[in-house]
């Protein structure tokens, strides 16, 4: 064969090769372009679902907040202070206020001083300023009692105290954080209760009054 001949051979072939390659790289293009329209199609679709979702769950949240649900209310509590662990009348106030506050839907707190009777009614003959020094102080006890039912948040405090004088300080106090104060057996000074009554048994009415429930 001639060298023209071979020369227009290889332009020939040339063409070919470059005629299959663009053939190739054509099918490859619009194979990668079908891949990609094929994934913005599932992301399209995915998008869709999520936005969906996003959008339940925003109704959902929606109607939640609409729902009014109830909160919890705390039972009113009330502090029931003895006059000494051995009192007369003991058993019988712990169990009228017992079965008022189940009636009533209340808490009760009952603290009991770690003194005797005739302890507590020493005390009480004790001129003020004095009790301080006795080695079992019965208006010690009563005044821990009441800081107690203070920390407890009791709404209203029956006492039987044991000094007319003696809880001033402390019964004050509580009434000055909105706790009421229902005094009996032993009349206190002016401004250490809201309520007095003469015997155990009016407590439970009293506190009861108090309360607004009455």
């Amino acid at each position: 064969m001639s060298l023209k001949k071979k020369n227009i051979c290889s332009r020939i072939n040339g063409l070919k090769i470059r005629l299959i390659l663009g053939a190739g790289l054509a099918v490859l293009a619009t194979g990668l372009m079908g891949c990609s329209g094929s994934g913005r199609a599932q992301n399209t679709e995915a998008d869709s679902l999520e936005a969906e979702a996003d959008g339940q769950e925003a109704e959902a949240g929606e109607t939640a907040g609409q729902t009014d649900i109830p909160e919890e209310t705390e039972s009113p509590a009330i502090g029931l202070i003895l006059f000494s662990r051995d009192g007369e009348e003991n058993e019988s106030v712990i169990a009228d206020m017992s079965e008022m506050a189940e009636t009533n839907g209340l808490e009760l707190l009952i603290y009991t001083p770690d003194v005797s009777e005739k302890e507590a009614q020493e005390a009480g003959d004790m001129e003020t300023g004095t009790f301080l020094i006795r080695d079992v102080d019965p208006v010690e006890y009563q005044m821990m009692g009441v800081n107690w039912l203070v920390s407890e948040n009791a709404d209203v405090i029956a006492v039987h105290a044991s000094h007319r004088e003696a809880l001033e300080g402390v019964l004050s106090a509580a009434r000055g954080v909105g706790i009421q104060i229902c005094a009996w057996g032993q009349e206190l000074t002016e401004g250490s209760f809201d309520l007095y009554v003469e015997n155990g048994s009016e407590v439970p009415e009293a506190v009861l009054e108090l309360l607004g429930e009455d």
